[in-house]
C-alpha cells in the first residue's frame, strides 16, 4: 500500500496576540519527529509499503501543493498529526486530500485526537483516530487494512464501520521502552534544511531523547506525566546516522532533556567520546544545572542551553507549580556562561499575577539582570486542558464554550484565550512587542552577537534575527504583520 504522512503548515494556526507576534518559522524550522518515528516503525516492520513524508511547514506548502502531492503519489492512506491550535490548517489539509479522492483514508494522531476524540470524529474527513503514541498503533492499523487483524482488536483506535458509525477501542497507547523503537526516518525529509534561528544557521539534526514530563505546571498540557528516557548508547546510534550524512550540529528537542543532571552528564560524556567535531544544544531545567554538568557540556562541545524561566518571582513560580526558583535560573546562566555555553531563557507574560504593565516591566528588569544570551517571550495561552484554563472558566474570565465552539467549527488565526482579568489582550500584545524589542535592540546585546560571529552562515542567521526585531519595533508605523501569508 502507499502511505503518506503529512505535517500540515501552520498558515492559519491559532495566535496569542491581536497584533505582532513571532511566526511559526521565525525561530527556525524543526522536523515532525512524531511522524518520522511512525514512518520508521512502519518501514522496519512492514517494508512492503511505499512511504512518503511531507513537512508542509518546511516546504511552505499551500493547499494546492498538498493536493498536487496527493494526486502524484496516489496514497491509500494519509497520516496527519493534529494539534488543537493548528486545527483549521489540519482541517483544510484533510479537505484537500479528500478533494482528490474520497476513497483515500485519513488517520489522525497527536494531542488533539487524544484529548478530543468526539470533536475529532465529528469531521467526516477523519476515518481513524490514534489515541496516544502512534508507532505500534499505526502499524497495527495497516495490518487491519490488509486483512491481517480486526479493527476492533487494536487498542487505542477510533474508527468508523461500514455504516459510518464511530467505535472507540479502549486504552491509550504508551511505549515504555523508547530504545525499542527504530531511529526516526529523517532521510524521508530534506533534513539538511532544518536549522535554529539562535543556532549557527548550519543544517541541524533534531533529536528527541525522552518523552513525557514529571512536572505539573498549571499553564501546561501534556499527554503523559511519566518521564521515559532513551539510553546514551541509543542516542549515539541516532547521532551517528545524522553524522554519516554530513550533519555536525544537533539539537535535543525534548521538553525536559536534563530531568536529572546525571543523565545529561552521561549523554554529554558519550557525545564527547564519539564525536570530536559536533556542536549540540538542548532544552532543560535550570535547577539541574551545576558545575559537574557544565564542565561535561563544555568538553562535549555543547554550545547552547534553553531554560524554562516563565516567571520573575519565586511567589509566582510557586503559584504556577513549576518547582523553579529565580536564583537557580540566574545561577544556571552564570555557570553555563563561565563554561562558554550560551543560554536562552523562556518567559511568559499575561499571567494571573500580572496585574498591570508595571508588573511586566518588573519582569523585564529580572530578565535583563539575568541577561541570558537569547530570550523568548510569549503571552500565556489558556489551553483547554490546562489547570489555569479551568481556573479561568470557574472565575468567568474565559467563556466556557470558547474552545468547544472553535473545535466544532475551526476558524483561521483563532485567538487563543488569554488571562484578561487585569490586562486586556490588546495591551498584552503591545507588551509582548515591548519585551522582545527591549531585550534584543540593546547596543550591549548587538555588540555581543557581533563579537561572536564566526562565519558567513552565522552572519546570515544573526541578520535574519536583527531584521525580525526591526519589524517588531516598527510594527505600529509600518503595519507589518510578520509571518501572515494567507491561504490560497
Amino acid at each position: 500500500m502507499k502511505v503518506m504522512f503529512i505535517s500540515p503548515r501552520a498558515i492559519d494556526a491559532g495566535r496569542s496576540s491581536t497584533k505582532w507576534e513571532p511566526g511559526e518559522t521565525d525561530r527556525g524550522d524543526f522536523p515532525p519527529c512524531g511522524l518520522m518515528y511512525i514512518a520508521s516503525y512502519l518501514r522496519k516492520y512492514a517494508p512492503h509499503h511505499e512511504i512518503k513524508l511531507i513537512d508542509a511547514n518546511l516546504l511552505r506548502y499551500e493547499d494546492k501543493d498538498i493536493k498536487r502531492e496527493v494526486e502524484e503519489f496516489k496514497p491509500h492512506i494519509v497520516g496527519i498529526t493534529v494539534l488543537t491550535q493548528n486545527l483549521y490548517d489540519c482541517y483544510m489539509t484533510m479537505k484537500a486530500i479528500k478533494s482528490v479522492s474520497k476513497d483515500i483514508l485519513i488517520a489522525v494522531g497527536g494531542a488533539h485526537p487524544t484529548y478530543q476524540i468526539k470533536e475529532t470524529m465529528a469531521f467526516s474527513e477523519v476515518d481513524f483516530a490514534c489515541i496516544g503514541e502512534g508507532e505500534e498503533l499505526f502499524h497495527e492499523l495497516m495490518e487491519a487494512l490488509e486483512g491481517k487483524r480486526e479493527l476492533s482488536s487494536i487498542e487505542g483506535l477510533v474508527y468508523r464501520d461500514a455504516n459510518g458509525d464511530t467505535h472507540r477501542n479502549q486504552g491509550i497507547r504508551y511505549i515504555s521502552d523508547l530504545d525499542s523503537l527504530p531511529h526516526p526516518a529523517f532521510d524521508l525529509l530534506p533534513f539538511r534544511e532544518y536549522y535554529s534561528i539562535i543556532g549557527t544557521g548550519a543544517p541541524t539534526g533534531v533529536l528527541c531523547s525522552s518523552r513525557g514530563c514529571p512536572h505539573k505546571c498549571t499553564y501546561c498540557s501534556k499527554l503523559f506525566n511519566t518521564y521515559r528516557g532513551r539510553s546514551a548508547a541509543n542516542i549515539i546510534e541516532e547521532m551517528r546516522l545524522y553524522y554519516d550524512s554530513g550533519i555536525r550540529e544537533f539539537m535535543f528537542f525534548d521538553d525536559m532533556f536534563n530531568v536529572h543532571y546525571t543523565r545529561a552528564v552521561e549523554i554529554a560524556k558519550a557525545i564527547m567520546e564519539n564525536f570530536k567535531d559536533v556542536e549540540w544544544s538542548f532544552r532543560g531545567r535550570a535547577d539541574q544545572i551545576n558545575d559537574e554538568l557544565a564542565i561535561a557540556l563544555r568538553l562535549s562541545n555543547c554550545t547552547q542551553v534553553t531554560l524554562g524561566a516563565e516567571a520573575h518571582t519565586n511567589e509566582i513560580q510557586k503559584a504556577l507549580k513549576t518547582g523553579k526558583r529565580i536564583e537557580k535560573i540566574k545561577n544556571a546562566v552564570t555557570v553555563l556562561r563561565k563554561n562558554g555555553i550560551k543560554t536562552n531563557t523562556n518567559w511568559i507574560l499575561g499571567l494571573p499575577q500580572h496585574k498591570s504593565a508595571e508588573d511586566i516591566k518588573d519582569m523585564m528588569k529580572v530578565v535583563l539582570d539575568i541577561d541570558s544570551d537569547y530570550v523568548q517571550f510569549q503571552i500565556l495561552q489558556l489551553n483547554c486542558d490546562s489547570e489555569l484554563y479551568e481556573d479561568a472558566v470557574k472565575r468567568n474570565i474565559v467563556d466556557v464554550n470558547l474552545w468547544d465552539n472553535y473545535m466544532k467549527n475551526p476558524t483561521p488565526r483563532f485567538l487563543i484565550p488569554a488571562w484578561e482579568e487585569h490586562i486586556s489582550i490588546d495591551e498584552q500584545s503591545e507588551l509582548l512587542r515591548y519585551c522582545w524589542t527591549r531585550f534584543y535592540l540593546r547596543p550591549k546585546l548587538i555588540f555581543r552577537q557581533l563579537k561572536d560571529l564566526r562565519n558567513f552562515r552565522t552572519l546570515i542567521t544573526q541578520t535574519k534575527g536583527f531584521f525580525f526585531m526591526l519589524k517588531a519595533y516598527f510594527y505600529p508605523i509600518a503595519g507589518l504583520i510578520h509571518g501572515k501569508d494567507g491561504r490560497k
